[in-house]
């Protein structure tokens, strides 16, 4: 014996209820997009032309942390820096590179840091000057 059509349909809506409801897919974890720069602007080129040099350890991805520039652009940015001798690769490979400064840019750096120490060693005799100058000042 055959069902009418309005059986068939009571039957498979009420199979269905009893399977409880239909399973949604997720979507998975979706990491958040980061909005870095794509290309130089003239201060931010200063700053990593300044800055980069000084780093004793180079990588892509500390550049791309530091300064939130994208890959690429940190890429580019090394080129410019082995261009000038600022910096020496370690180990050169396409999928990890690693530099550090070169020993030019080194020396640079020591002799900036003595030049700042025998400023510094300066400037406070200049002021203990001045104030004996002030307290001499007072006791007349």
């Amino acid at each position: 014996m055959q069902k009418s059509k309005a059986a068939k349909l009571l039957a498979a809506q009420s199979s269905s209820k009893s399977k409880g409801k239909k399973k949604k897919w997720s979507k998975g974890k979706l990491r958040e997009k980061k909005a870095h720069a794509t290309v130089f602007n003239k201060a931010l080129f200063d700053k990593f032309i300044a800055e980069v040099p000084k780093k004793s350890v180079i990588t892509i991805f500390n550049l791309v942390e530091s300064y939130k520039i994208n890959c690429s652009l940190a890429r580019k940015g090394i080129q410019e820096l082995l261009k000038r001798n600022l910096i020496t690769g370690v180990a050169p490979s396409g999928t990890m590179a690693i530099y550090t400064k070169s020993a030019a840019a080194a020396a640079a750096q020591e002799k900036a840091k003595a030049e700042k120490a025998a400023a510094g060693a300066a400037a406070p005799a200049k002021k203990a000057a001045a104030k004996g100058g002030k307290a001499a000042k007072a006791d007349e």
